[in-house]
C-alpha cells in the first residue's frame, strides 16, 4: 500500500512538473511576443530645391559647348544672321554705286553689326548678383534664404523619450491611415498648417529602425520602425510654428546633415538622397 502511494505521488509530481514547464514556455512566448512589438512611424524629408543654377564643372561645361556646336551646325539661319547678310549685300551695292536695288530707308536703320556692338556694350555694364546672401554671411541655418545653389533638407530637434534629438519631422502612424497620410499629418502637426509641402510618392523611399530604452518602453513597444517619404516645400516664404515636442529647426545641405543627425540615422537618410555636388 505504501509502495503504491509513493508511485502515485511520483506520477502526480511528474505531471505537475511537465505542466509547469509548458506554462513557463507559454508565458515566455507571450512576453517575447509583446517585447518584439514595433511602433510604426512616418517621417518626411522636406526639401527645398536649388534656387539658382550652380556653376558648371569642367565636364558639364565641355558637354554644353558640344551641344551648342551641334545645334548651331544643324539649325537654320536666325533672323539676325539673315539681316547681317542683307546688310553686307547693301554695302557692296552702295560701294559700286548701284543704288537702284537698295532701299535707302533700310540703310539708315541700325545694322546687325551695330546691334551686336550695342549689345556687347550693355553686357559689359551688367554685373551678376552674388549667390551668397546675408543669411549665408550670418550663418543662420533656420532660414530658407541660404545656400541658393544647393538643395536643403529640413531637420527638427524633436523630443524622443526623455531627450531631444535632431531628426526629420516624424510621428506615429494611426490605424486607418496610409503612411502617406501619416506624413502629411505629421508635417502639419510638427511645422504648422501654414507650411505646405508636396509628397513626391505614395511609397516610402527609405527605412530606419531603432530600439527604445527599457525605462521608456510603453504599450509593449520595443522600438520604432521609421518609414521615410520625400517631399518638397511649396511656399518658401512661410514661418514654422513648432509643436510642443519640437524646440528648434534647421535647413541643412546634405554635407551638413552628418553634423546634426545620429550617424546610423544619417546613413539611412543618405541612401535615398541624390548628391547635388
Amino acid at each position: 500500500m505504501v509502495i503504491k502511494t509513493m508511485q502515485t505521488t511520483r506520477l502526480i509530481t511528474q505531471i505537475l512538473l511537465r505542466n509547469s514547464s509548458k506554462l513557463n514556455s507559454i508565458r515566455y512566448q507571450g512576453t517575447a511576443a509583446n517585447s518584439s512589438k514595433w511602433q510604426i512611424l512616418g517621417a518626411v524629408c522636406v526639401t527645398r530645391p536649388p534656387v539658382v543654377c550652380p556653376p558648371m564643372d569642367p565636364m558639364e561645361l565641355k558637354y554644353s559647348q558640344m551641344l551648342s556646336a551641334i545645334e548651331q551646325e544643324n539649325s537654320y539661319k536666325s533672323q539676325h544672321e539673315i539681316r547681317h547678310e542683307e546688310d553686307l549685300i547693301r554695302a557692296e551695292l552702295l560701294k559700286i554705286g548701284d543704288t537702284d536695288d537698295v532701299d535707302l530707308d533700310e540703310v539708315t536703320k541700325q545694322t546687325a553689326v551695330e546691334f551686336v556692338d550695342a549689345a556687347n556694350d550693355e553686357l559689359k555694364r551688367f554685373s551678376f548678383t552674388s549667390s551668397t546672401t546675408d543669411v549665408d554671411v550670418s550663418g543662420d541655418l533656420s532660414s530658407l534664404n541660404r545656400a541658393l545653389e544647393r538643395s536643403l533638407c529640413l531637420v527638427v530637434k524633436q523630443k524622443l523619450g526623455e531627450d531631444h534629438r535632431w531628426v526629420l519631422p516624424q510621428g506615429a502612424w494611426n490605424p486607418g491611415e496610409t503612411l502617406r497620410q501619416t506624413c502629411e499629418r505629421v508635417v502639419k502637426e510638427s511645422c504648422g498648417s501654414n507650411m505646405r509641402i508636396r509628397i513626391l510618392s505614395n511609397a516610402p523611399c527609405g527605412f530606419y529602425k531603432y530600439k527604445y530604452p527599457k525605462q521608456i518602453r510603453q504599450e509593449g513597444y520595443c522600438g520604432a520602425k521609421v518609414f521615410f517619404y520625400r517631399g518638397q516645400i511649396v511656399n518658401k516664404d512661410t514661418e514654422l510654428n513648432y509643436s510642443s515636442d519640437i524646440t528648434d529647426h534647421a535647413w541643412l545641405t546634405q554635407d551638413e546633415l552628418d553634423s546634426r543627425l545620429q550617424k546610423s540615422y544619417a546613413e539611412s537618410v543618405a541612401q535615398f538622397l541624390i548628391s547635388d555636388k
